[in-house]
């Protein structure tokens, strides 16, 4: 496939140094450009801004006009405060509207043959593809319970002569609906798989829930649930700051708050997010520790990739809502993929791809 050549998961392969220097140099290059610019061309430059942001969303002129002169003679502060108040409306409306969806989850593991066996013998996965790239020395392997044009998949990433990473202490683990747990951990047991937390209600609940490891020792939560169409159904992450988390990603990702609860007695606090109902889509854990503000994020987790229809737009609704975009929307070199890249205020990352290019990804 041509189209392989140049992935739209760019960071889940690249070397991590690569990548820095990549985004670094960008931004730097920006940095000395305007550091250069006269204070009357930097309002020039803000108020364009002003300008394509409103014709970025259709936003209508406001009633009271000011003239160029007018607003020049104002701060830059000001210029972009009013920018961004005007936006943030506009902005809301928009994304509530864009068809967002979890495409799938990437990260990098150490034996890839290894891992496929365990995720479909033991977890029931299908192996949807598989490429790879040795000019760029990696093997990429999408998995999951249904095709990539419906269903939340994972995409495992191997690079060429790497056979461990680090976790971390950030991320938490990948959940599976299951219609037994109990049958579904003694499957596991027979393949040689580890199971870290026999089957039984959760604590404080009902629900019935195992945990196990996979090969590279990433968690996976069992949960024992009736048929569903989306059994690879959660990510949990770790967070320092739980509202700030729950405000950027209803209103930057425009997901739902689809439950919050707390417990106390463990000391912790979990947010549901998502695009729709838990029992029908994957959602994204976040999970708050009282007191504890950060976490290690290894090198072995890397991104959750998101459909959009505009990935123009949507780099801009992360940056009006505080979000760092470390990778400006556009066609990844060599093909027509758009796609944005940015992270949340924990330095969690996420892709956006766009929809339609992302349709002819798979063709």
């Amino acid at each position: 496939m041509a189209a392989a050549a140049a992935s739209l998961q760019l960071a889940s392969f690249r070397p991590l140094a690569a990548v820095a220097r990549s985004s670094t140099s960008t931004f730097a290059a920006a940095s000395v450009a305007f550091s250069t610019v006269p204070s009357r061309r930097v309002a020039l430059f803000n108020l364009a801004s002003v300008i394509h942001q409103v014709q970025l969303f259709g936003i209508k002129p406001w009633k009271h006009r000011k003239t160029v002169n007018d607003v020049v003679a104002s701060s830059a502060g000001n210029i972009a405060q009013a920018g961004t108040t005007v936006n943030q409306e506009d902005a809301t409306e928009w994304v509530k509207k864009d068809n967002r969806r979890l495409l799938h989850v990437v990260y990098r593991v150490g034996d890839l043959d290894k891992t496929i066996k365990f995720y479909t013998e033991c977890l029931g996965m299908k192996l949807l593809r598989k490429r790879d790239i040795p000019e760029e020395r990696y093997t990429n392997a999408f998995l999951g319970y249904g095709p990539e044009d419906s269903h939340f998949v994972v995409e495992l990433t191997y690079n060429y002569g790497v056979d461990k990473y680090d976790i971390g202490t950030g991320f938490g683990h990948f959940g599976i609906a299951v219609e037994d747990v109990a049958k579904t951990v003694d499957l596991i047991k027979a393949k040689g798989g580890k199971v870290t937390r026999e089957p039984g209600p959760v604590k404080g609940g009902k629900s019935v829930i195992a945990f196990i490891e996979d090969p590279d020792g990433y968690k996976f939560e069992l949960l024992e649930r009736g048929p569903t169409p989306e059994p690879l159904c959660q990510i949990m992450l770790r967070v320092g700051d739980l509202d700030q988390s729950i405000e950027f990603y209803q209103k930057a990702f425009g997901m739902d708050l689809l439950r919050k609860r707390d417990n106390p007695e463990y000391k912790y606090t979990v947010a549901m997010m998502g695009y729709g109902p838990e029992d029908k889509n994957a959602v994204l854990e976040l999970t708050y520790n009282y007191g504890v503000k950060e976490y290690g994020k290894g090198n072995a987790y890397a991104q959750i990739a998101v459909g959009t229809d505009d990935v123009y737009k949507t780099a801009e609704v992360v940056k009006l809502y505080g979000g760092k975009v470390t990778r400006e929307p556009g066609p990844l070199p060599g093909i027509n993929t758009k796609i944005t890249a940015c992270t949340d205020p924990d330095g969690w990352k996420t892709v956006f791809v766009d929809n339609i290019d992302f349709a002819k990804e798979l063709e």
